[in-house]
């Protein structure tokens, strides 16, 4: 591996820390390329400017998380429920580390509060396929009677468990994030306990929901 090749790599991951810390705007080039023991003239050389290196932070997030987390789209081989329950308790464990899986839920809720001008394109090549992933699972939990309605509905109930989540566990970790108190979240001894509650609220919630739809077809 080449001296350049690790400077490119050091610059990309010392710019993925600080951008989820504080944002695109906030950040430095010149505070990114200190981090990474590298001279500001690399950014140019590697990625041409700023918004180029927070492009390939994107990239290299998403595609460390598919690394650590593969997201098949196949749901027969564990089951729908399975797949749900296991997509939901991974974006609560990234929520919830302090560490490097952490970064990408922290910088997609600085994304989402200081849109930058990648946003629709982060939103169509990163966020999207996943939403529609999570879409196509829930339909098939919910049933052939399901409407597009019920079913737009269902996925916004199921996905807000992890988003609000996030938002306040940064606002918690970071009152600079956002107003208001500090504490937004219950404290857990155990992040385990958390985990299984909100599993069990959002899954009880879709099956919960697929009875209701099936009760309703029963009686039309």
């Amino acid at each position: 591996m080449t001296s350049a090749h690790n400077t490119k790599e050091r610059l990309v991951d010392a710019a993925s820390e600080i951008f989820s810390m504080k944002g695109y705007r906030e950040t430095t080039v010149a505070e990114i390329c200190e981090a990474a023991d590298a001279n500001i003239a690399a950014v140019n050389y590697h990625f041409g400017d700023k918004l180029n290196l927070y492009r390939e932070v994107w990239s290299y997030l998403f595609e460390e998380e598919a690394r650590r987390q593969p997201l098949t789209e196949d749901y027969e081989e564990p089951g729908v429920e399975t797949w749900l329950r296991v997509y939901l308790r991974s974006r609560i464990e990234n929520i919830l580390d302090n560490g490097f899986a952490g970064r990408l839920p922290r910088l997609l809720h600085r994304e989402m509060g200081e849109h930058t001008e990648l946003h629709e394109e982060i939103f169509i090549t990163y966020l999207k396929p996943h939403h529609e992933l999570v879409t196509a699972a829930i339909k098939q939990l919910l049933g052939s009677a399901c409407t597009g309605d019920q079913l737009k509905l269902a996925v916004h109930n199921f996905m807000g468990v992890h988003i609000f989540l996030n938002v306040g566990r940064q606002k918690s970790q970071n009152p600079a994030m956002g107003k208001g108190p500090k504490n937004r979240l219950p404290e857990f001894e155990d992040p385990a306990e958390l985990i299984c509650q909100l599993e069990a609220f959002a899954i009880g919630g879709l099956l919960a929901t697929r009875d209701l739809i099936l009760s309703m077809e029963s009686k039309a």
